[in-house]
């Protein structure tokens, strides 16, 4: 039950982390991105696989 809560924590954080990076990449580029929703996409799904890997391992290190 504390994983479940824990990886959806997770999700949650990671979901405003790649909106925030994805602003950072439109102020750079000084303008909304075409293909927003892919860019947010690619992001977020390289964000979650990275912590999930993390939190799996951390997860198993306490077992």
């Amino acid at each position: 039950m504390n994983e479940m809560l824990i990886f959806t924590l997770n999700a949650i954080v990671m979901y405003f982390v790649a909106d925030r990076v994805v602003r950072m990449i439109e102020i750079r580029r000084g303008e909304v991105l075409k293909q927003r929703q892919a860019v947010f996409f690619a992001v977020i799904l390289v964000l979650l696989l990275v912590s999930f890997q993390v939190l799996k391992a951390l997860s198993a290190l306490g077992s």
